[in-house]
């Protein structure tokens, strides 16, 4: 029988909410025009689950991108504005502000290189990022035990090519309210990674070093192979040559550390999460690296644990057409294992 008569339906749900309704309802409502209440009763629901407030300000924040009315500057034109005008002194309401307004910076410079941004995407750029600012120097004084403030600092950071020691200002400042924020990391990870603003071997020592402290159950475990896909994506766009994917190849098939780190996110963290929900980017990394090691039948479960929610990155790297084409391939490797 032909591989793909063997393979299962793959669906695919590229909705930022995924499995959470309640945030999938708030989410496509926002993004229509709907009343900003809905996403002050839903954040304060997760007051007190860091996981889960960190995404649910991101998701709302995303749903933020639509377009401005006629004669209205864009960052004074969405639902969320409207919400941090009627409430200045709700913190919900300046992180998801303060978080909009980097998104809508992104959105203005783009995802290229620097070398593809104009000069007056540039400009916007910047200017939104500043406007992001004053929005969580204002939050921190409203809630100064809030680790998420510093969390998005350190986003803030990477952005406006802060130096080191303001990076390590803002993060002492998160770690000590929450040592194991798992955005955080994310976010110090992207900061310290080549492309941005440190190199291969500071990105990789703080992706290991984290995930030597994490407990059994942490997500951090799976840091390692973040840093490893960020720097296979470095290595073979940046440094595109057959040398390149030789390397990366033989690091993601021969390392033994690899390996190691591979075995102790399936094993300490896959085979025993503290939690279930919101875990699909950290599900679609470790599948990546399983795919990229040919470790077939151990992905089959971890693909079957994130259904329809693929992740457009790492699986924008794996050099196919699409991220879904990728990780089409990658159950595709998989299913054929007996």
């Amino acid at each position: 029988m032909a591989t793909s008569e063997r393979l299962p339906h793959v669906p695919v749900d590229p909705h930022p909410a995924q499995d959470d309704p309640a945030l999938r309802k708030a989410h496509d409502a926002l993004a229509y025009g709907g009343d900003w209440r809905m996403a002050r009763d839903l954040l304060a629901g997760a007051a007190g689950d860091e996981d889960r407030r960190s995404r649910y300000v991101w998701v709302l924040a995303e749903s933020a991108l639509g377009p401005s009315a006629p004669g209205q500057p864009v960052e004074d034109a969405t639902w969320v504005d409207a919400w941090a005008r009627a409430e200045p002194d709700n913190t919900d309401a300046l992180l998801v502000r303060g978080r909009s307004l980097i998104v809508r910076a992104w959105e203005v410079r783009g995802s290229g290189w620097a070398s593809s941004v104009s000069k007056q995407q540039f400009t916007e750029f910047h200017r939104l990022l500043g406007l992001a600012a004053p929005v969580y120097e204002r939050a921190v004084q409203l809630a100064p035990a809030d680790p998420l403030p510093w969390a998005h600092r350190v986003l803030l950071a990477t952005a406006q090519n802060a130096k080191h020691d303001h990076l390590e200002r803002c993060w002492a400042e998160l770690v000590a309210r929450d040592p194991g924020h798992v955005e955080g990391h994310r976010l110090k990870l992207m900061y310290l990674c080549r492309k941005w603003h440190g190199s291969h071997q500071k990105m990789f020592a703080f992706a290991r070093d984290a995930a030597a402290a994490a407990p059994d159950g942490s997500p951090l475990l799976v840091l390692p192979l973040m840093a490893g896909a960020e720097w296979a994506s470095y290595r073979t766009t940046a440094q595109k040559s057959v040398l390149s994917s030789v390397l990366v190849r033989r690091y993601w098939r021969r390392n033994p550390t690899v390996q190691a780190e591979i075995d102790a996110a399936l094993h300490r963290w896959f085979a025993r999460p503290t939690r279930r929900d919101g875990w699909y980017l950290h599900l679609n990394y470790l599948s990546y690296a399983l795919y990229q090691a040919q470790r077939h039948a151990d992905n089959k479960a971890v693909l079957a644990a994130i259904g329809p929610y693929v992740a457009g990155l790492p699986w924008g790297w794996a050099g196919e057409k699409s991220a879904v084409d990728a990780f089409a391939k990658a159950h595709a490797a998989a299913y054929q294992q007996p």
